[in-house]
């Protein structure tokens, strides 16, 4: 029986990273947070995040902080899915903040984010944009394994981005799920019983241009249900 007043070693984890011009200007990391940068030869540069704790749980905290200058162009990803296992008393965090300045390209599409059942755990999301920049962000969350019968029946999981342009709030999205999350999921106004969500968000002249073609590959898949 697990001891809920038990005191068990929690992960924590830093990246600061500063990319100027396609080359590391800036590169901080502690902890179980790691982030490798291949080489490539490709005009778009790629930066990995690997959590070595292999997920997360209550009490644990990563914070990720990553600044994209000087006609940058980056794509930003994760070596595997990030799960949010079981976990009770405090909330496991992780922080993300994001900037790119107005000569520069962002990607940020992690892997998917699995939610297990009675996570327990808080994540914010904050990016600084210039009216110039380009940036792409793609995140989806699943919730539970339902292909290996895991489903996702309760917990907690507190979801937050602010998107600012010069400073200034431009975009915002919210999610908050407690209690009885499979009932709400179920509900036409929420998931409608569907098994994951993915949120993706476009700034920016260059990337707006393929908005049309990102649309009609979506409605073409029967599996979607696309919103605006």
């Amino acid at each position: 029986m697990l001891n809920k007043k038990a005191t068990f070693q929690r992960a924590h984890g830093k990246i600061d990273v500063k990319i100027n011009n396609n080359e590391i200007n800036r590169f901080y990391q502690s902890g179980s947070a790691k982030v490798f940068y291949p080489k490539s030869s490709q005009k778009f540069k790629e930066l990995v995040l690997v959590n070595t704790a292999g997920g997360i749980t209550s009490g644990d905290n990563f914070s990720y902080d990553f600044e994209i200058v000087n006609k940058s162009k980056i794509f930003l990803t994760t070596q595997t899915a990030e799960r949010a296992y079981k976990g009770f008393n405090e909330k496991a965090k992780i922080k993300i903040s994001l900037t790119v300045d107005e000569t520069s390209n962002l990607f940020w599409i992690p892997q998917e984010l699995i939610l297990f059942n009675n996570c327990n755990f808080d994540r914010n999301i904050e990016v600084n944009l210039n009216p110039n920049s380009n940036f792409l962000l793609a995140e989806t969350t699943i919730f539970g394994r339902t292909a290996m019968g895991e489903y996702l029946e309760k917990g907690y999981f507190n979801d937050n981005w602010r998107i600012n342009v010069n400073k200034n709030l431009f975009h915002a999205e919210a999610l908050n799920l407690n209690g009885n999350i499979k009932e709400t999921l179920s509900n036409i106004a929420s998931a409608k019983d569907g098994v994951a969500i993915s949120n993706i968000f476009i700034y920016g002249k260059k990337l707006l241009s393929y908005e049309n073609n990102l649309r009609e590959n979506l409605k073409n898949s029967d599996t979607v249900l696309l919103s605006h």
